[in-house]
């Protein structure tokens, strides 16, 4: 009999901690899948970030004239859509072309055949649709000005970006709505497994007058439990890969630039814990209390 007394809590025990378990492996995974969602973002961000966009300017534009359009280009409610601009001058890109090539080009031409520029990022934290829009308004604002010769950018780069963003976009929607489908099945399973090892208890609180809500509240509060320490495991080990990775690559983790998509991540997977583990919970016990005796069998 002590043997058996001995047992029980043990095996309690055992069955929570692998249903807290369960929920936090599945949710960590989930928790992968936006990480890499974030970065695949992010990375596409800082590559469309980094794209320049040369206004070249003819070599008899006036001091005057480059200052008002400068002046105009930093506009933020005329150009919203610019992040950064640098005006590049005739020697300026003498010299870095010189540095690139190793050789003074100048001495051996006897001339500067370079022209100023203004060298233009533009923001990229918005659709692939509207950043060919703001592309074309750009080019509209600046043919009025005479001393603009021409607007040089990598064209075909700034298209194959958009179609590899918008390509892994939708595969990782895919991705993302299968694995969090999957996450509700095998979490519900998990719950309605523990749920049918108590089917008999619920039954007899039943028949002898207990109420529903007297029966369902002590379920539902420890299903808030599994979820919130699930969550809290998984959220625990996805802070540890993440710095773990950071610190094997020699990466700085800036945390001013990651601390809202992190707190967004870990938001959804608090959220997602604690309500597919309660509403697995609470559907589960109506199933077993709307049952007839012999169909829990």
């Amino acid at each position: 009999m002590n043997k058996v007394a001995k047992h029980g809590p043990i095996k309690l025990w055992g069955s929570y901690l692998s249903t807290i378990f369960s929920i936090s492996l599945v949710l960590f995974v989930l928790g992968l899948l936006m990480l890499l969602g974030y970065y695949s973002y992010r990375y596409a961000t800082d590559i469309k970030e980094n794209i320049i966009y040369n206004v070249i300017l003819s070599p008899s534009a006036e001091s005057h004239e480059i200052s008002t359009l400068n002046k105009m280009l930093n506009q933020k409610d005329e150009y919203p859509y610019i992040k950064k601009i640098k005006y590049i001058s005739k020697e300026e890109a003498a010299e870095n072309f010189t540095a690139e090539l190793g050789d003074d080009f100048v001495d051996f031409l006897g001339y500067n055949p370079l022209f100023p520029s203004f060298e233009v990022n533009m923001k990229s934290d918005i659709s692939a649709e509207q950043l060919q829009t703001n592309i074309q308004l750009f080019k509209e604002s600046l043919s009025s000005y005479t001393f603009v010769t021409d607007i040089v950018y990598q064209e075909t780069t700034v298209n194959e970006v958009n179609e590899i963003i918008s390509n892994v976009g939708l595969i990782l929607l895919m991705f993302t709505s299968l694995l969090l489908f999957v996450s509700v099945v095998l979490i519900n399973n998990t719950i309605q497994i523990v749920i049918y090892s108590k089917r008999y208890i619920i039954k007899t609180m039943q028949l002898v007058g207990a109420k529903r809500s007297f029966i369902i509240r002590p379920f539902l509060l420890r299903s808030l439990l599994y979820g919130l320490f699930g969550s809290v495991i998984a959220i625990a080990l996805l802070v540890v890969l993440v710095f773990v990775l950071y610190r094997q690559f020699n990466v700085e983790l800036n945390m001013a630039q990651v601390q809202i998509p992190y707190l967004i991540i870990i938001g959804v997977i608090l959220l997602l814990g604690v309500a597919i583990s309660f509403l697995a919970t609470y559907f589960s016990l109506r199933y077993y209390l709307n049952n007839k005796n012999e169909q829990l069998y």
